[in-house]
């Protein structure tokens, strides 16, 4: 990416990394030697994310256009850390399910409560729930079982109680299907809702999602078919801290994990319009 700038910067290279590299050189233009900034992408496999913040960039050079250069580096410092995060593998179907469904879940608040609802998703920062309102907190949790709503909960605190409020079981029927949405897909809907691309993608990366792994995702598309709601109460089912005996066993248990058949249990409205953001929203 090249972009003209009213002065030049001292020495030929500022900053490099593994990924991206930032040059001020001057250019022969028609003639004449002109200063530009030159953003470089050095890792090929990141090459759909260098065009997501040479979006950015040029967004904010619109904004600033006496000031393209700052623009520049100002931007490359809010998608630094993304850029520099390890990639692990691939993630399975299951893993995408999951966060297909957490994502649907953020697209019915965002039509809500608008792009501020980023703010209460809560699980890819190791919340013990996935998203955490004043009110209330929502576990969600998908399911691609045709024959059953059976879900999986992992560890003895993912269904405790929250300090405030009460707690939700949100529970999702998911399907692969080529007419299906991707993950991918979802991301590029919220963003059009309004939300930061970057705080979205920044959010998904403490999910071990990486943007850069984008077009492996795209073939990987869900429909929900059913999605239902649930109070944590006194009589759900369920391993933690409270419901185990004697007090503090909880402590001595590693590795819990277990299944919770919510076919036949009572299903209840929550309507997520009515939550109430921490930052302020409707009750």
């Amino acid at each position: 990416m090249l972009v003209p700038v009213g002065t030049s910067k001292a020495g030929p290279l500022d900053w490099h990394s593994k990924s991206l590299s930032l040059q001020t050189l001057e250019l022969a233009v028609d003639g004449v030697q002109r200063p530009f900034v030159i953003l470089r992408c050095i890792d090929p496999k990141l090459h759909h994310q260098f065009g997501l913040l040479t979006d950015d960039v040029l967004d904010a050079i619109e904004l600033h256009p006496e000031a393209a250069s700052n623009a520049v580096s100002a931007t490359l410092d809010r998608w630094r850390n993304l850029f520099e995060a390890e990639r692990g593998t691939l993630l399975g179907a299951a893993q995408l399910a999951g966060i297909m469904a957490e994502l649907t879940v953020l697209q019915e608040l965002v039509k809500s409560h608008g792009p501020k609802a980023l703010s209460a998703w809560q699980g890819p920062k190791g919340n013990r729930h996935d998203f955490v309102f004043a009110d209330c907190s929502i576990e969600v949790k998908a399911t691609t079982n045709h024959n059953n709503m059976v879900v999986t909960i992992h560890g003895g605190r993912q269904l405790a109680v929250p300090d405030r409020g009460d707690l939700y079981l949100r529970a999702l029927q998911m399907e692969r299907s080529p007419n299906g949405t991707s993950v991918p897909g979802k991301i590029k809907e919220l963003v059009a809702l309004g939300v930061s691309r970057l705080e979205l993608l920044t959010a998904l990366s403490g999910a071990n999602y990486s943007d850069a792994d984008s077009s492996a995702y795209d073939g990987l598309r869900f429909t929900t078919l059913s999605e239902s709601s649930f109070l944590v109460g006194a009589t759900f089912p369920r391993i933690t801290a409270d419901t185990l005996f004697p007090s503090g066993t909880i402590e001595k248990l590693g590795n819990i994990s277990y299944s919770i058949d919510l076919g036949h249990m009572e299903k209840m409205d929550l309507d997520l319009a009515m939550v109430a953001l921490a930052g302020g929203g409707q009750k």
